[in-house]
């Protein structure tokens, strides 16, 4: 199967004046299994095709919510949403109502404050 990604990105600090506003960019992958993860997915994106993709993740479990972040609208954890609960085009932007560090990277430091 093939998908496609649509991830909004976010740098900065980039020399490329563009890229230190948000912006949409589009990736395709071959070879998706219905079963496999949204959180596998960017990996392949990241080690295949674009290196400075940045994200968080941990545990990879569902368990530690470091990976959260907006698919497809909804606020989930990439590690826990499979591609076939999401379909063949897949839209992924950083959680809302934290400042975005760097692409799907947000500052957790407001909600550890709040939480505390």
């Amino acid at each position: 199967m093939k998908v496609t990604f649509r991830i909004r990105r976010f740098n900065s600090e980039s020399a490329d004046e563009k890229k230190r506003k948000p912006y949409w960019e589009e990736f395709t992958l071959d070879g998706v299994d219905e079963t496999d993860r949204v959180l596998e997915l960017l990996h392949r994106i990241k080690w295949e095709q674009d290196g400075t993709l940045t994200l968080r993740r941990a545990c990879a479990h569902g368990v530690c919510g470091s990976d959260a972040m907006r698919i497809n609208g909804v606020n989930r954890l990439a590690c826990k949403v499979l591609v076939r609960d999401v379909g063949e085009t897949i839209q992924v932007e950083p959680i809302l109502g934290l400042p975005v560090l760097k692409d799907l990277v947000v500052d957790m430091e407001p909600f550890f404050d709040h939480y505390k």
